[in-house]
């Protein structure tokens, strides 16, 4: 056992939900021979550490455990995470493996057996001086065919194929993860086809088309906050601080959604104070924007959160970025806070003593939604463009600088760029 590398049992939910079968003739992200499926990473607590999971039926199935190799192909430690029942006959599998070194290429294998291992797989961890990650918005794989009003097809016109030729884009940017929506009305087969989700992890938060369990089954979260706020979570990478929220549900009244945001308040206030003083960047994540739509064109399941403080929370903790989707649509805001326009800088602001917020298109090309009228957008909008084609943002972050490039899928010229200082 090398002293770098060490085990953290991970407590999952254990719930049993219908649906999201695993088709046992599809090789999606997933190892035929020996029934491992849909194979991801997803962050660890910190950049030195790296969160996996899995799937598998076969009765026999009854541990969890991790092979890490070294960049010589030799065999550093065999760690064993924990195993739980899932949804429709299936166990999920985590395993969490902490203390990597910075700049490292490690390999991987996995075994749900203790006798029989999956293909090895590969990932490299950030350097500590800067690091780069990408931001999607909703991969949208339900039905399947991209929007006839499309810019821009995949090969057969689907959006899990645009979704697979947006994460071949976001691999050759050299990025560290990827935040974003999970997979979207639960086709988790399209979901991890790409087969970069093996080598990238990546940082779900929860869609309003998500069902939550499986998002749980599907993704191993680092400081998860538990039953009472299901989907909300936080990591740290370097000298930032991301905090992802559960934003899915569509409260009915002001009184419903602060549940929610007391939820939100205790998860940012926990994740604050555990690492008070050890970043510079604050990141939160979440599905629905609050800044494209003025308030009286935004929908009450919006609009409750809203009124019930959700921007309140975003200044009270002193949030840089707020990154969302679920419009289906780009639109940055000018930096805010109390209500009001606090930087309008554009392309390079200094100090914004306020919050950003970046609304992201769909990655998969389902569906587009059409721009607000003036009237309707929102007082904040600095910029709001419809490409009708799938998008990714590429995030750089160093020092006390962050470099925010958005491309459309068939583009290198960012459609949105620009960079935020702090002295």
């Amino acid at each position: 056992m090398t002293k770098n590398l060490s085990l953290l049992l991970i407590i999952v939910l254990v719930s049993a939900c219908a649906g999201d079968q695993i088709n046992q003739s599809s090789s999606a992200g997933r190892d035929i021979e020996y029934d491992y499926a849909h194979i991801g990473l997803t962050p660890g607590p910190t950049a030195k550490d790296i969160n996996i999971s899995w799937l598998s039926k076969t009765a026999r199935n009854s541990v969890s455990l991790v092979r890490i190799y070294g960049e010589n192909e030799e065999l550093l430690m065999t760690i064993e995470g924990t195993v739980s029942s899932a949804f429709s006959g299936n166990k999920t599998h985590k395993v969490s493996v902490l203390g990597l070194m910075p700049n490292t290429r490690y390999s991987y294998s996995v075994s749900s057996d203790s006798l029989n291992w999956s293909t090895k797989y590969s990932f490299r961890t950030a350097r500590t001086d800067r690091f780069r990650f990408a931001a999607v918005g909703d991969p949208q794989l339900g039905s399947g065919t991209m929007a006839s009003n499309s810019n821009w097809f995949s090969s057969d016109r689907t959006s899990a194929q645009a979704w697979k030729n947006t994460m071949t884009r976001i691999a050759s940017a050299n990025v560290d993860f990827v935040v974003g929506m999970t997979g979207e009305i639960n086709e988790y087969q399209k979901f991890f086809a790409p087969s970069e989700l093996r080598n990238i992890p990546f940082a779900p938060a929860i869609g309003n088309y998500d069902r939550q369990n499986l998002v749980l089954h599907h993704h191993n979260l680092p400081n998860e906050q538990g039953i009472e706020r299901t989907g909300n979570y936080w990591y740290v990478y370097n000298n930032a601080l991301f905090v992802i929220l559960n934003s899915s549900a569509y409260p009915s009244s002001i009184e419903a959604a602060r549940l929610y945001i007391d939820g939100f308040d205790r998860t940012l206030s926990a994740a604050i104070q555990e690492n008070r003083g050890n970043y510079t960047w604050l990141f939160v994540k979440h599905h629905k924007s609050s800044t494209v739509l003025a308030r009286h064109a935004m929908p009450s399941g919006l609009l409750f959160y809203v009124e019930a403080g959700f921007e309140e929370i975003m200044d009270r903790y002193n949030v840089d970025f707020v990154i969302s989707s679920n419009f289906h649509i780009y639109n940055r805001s000018f930096a805010i806070r109390g209500g009001r326009i606090v930087n309008n800088s554009r392309e390079r602001i200094r100090n914004p003593r306020g919050t950003i917020y970046l609304t992201l298109n769909t990655s998969g090309g389902l569906q587009y939604d059409n721009s607000p009228s003036p009237e309707n957008l929102s007082p904040y909008t600095f910029i709001n463009i419809q490409t009708r084609k799938p998008e990714f943002t590429i995030i750089e972050v160093e020092n006390r600088t962050v470099q925010f490039r958005t491309y459309s899928i068939d583009s290198t010229i960012p459609i949105d760029m620009f960079i935020v200082e702090k002295s």
